[in-house]
């Protein structure tokens, strides 16, 4: 299996703070565009073609009550600014059904053995 190893890119967001990875997203329209979920498997193949794992963060856990009511209510993400977990790169920003969400990844690199 060929490894096309997913590496950070420039983040401009757009007016309402939505971004999302152009490679990954360009993997997203060829091989899931007609679809409404990406069932368990599918994601997985993506994190093996990449070579990441990744983590999401959800607006309503990262600021408050009265910051998430505003921010969805106005469909403008701009203020939230998640901070990646070590190691992590931003993929994806945007809005989901009922929330906004930050999904990061990192390489997933081989376990070194020790002696």
């Amino acid at each position: 299996m060929e490894i096309n190893q997913l590496k950070p890119a420039e983040i401009i967001r757009d007016e309402m703070g939505t971004w999302s990875h152009p490679t990954y997203l360009a993997y997203l329209d060829k091989y899931h565009s007609d679809d409404e979920v990406i069932s368990s498997e599918a994601w997985g193949a993506m994190l093996d073609h990449f070579n990441i794992e990744t983590v999401i963060f959800y607006l309503e856990s990262s600021v408050s009550s009265d910051d998430w009511e505003i921010m969805m209510d106005n469909c403008d993400i701009t203020k939230w600014d998640p901070i990646a977990p070590n190691g992590f790169f931003l993929i994806d920003i945007n809005f989901s059904e009922d929330d906004a969400y930050a999904l990061f990844a990192r390489e997933i690199r081989k376990k070194s053995e020790v002696a």
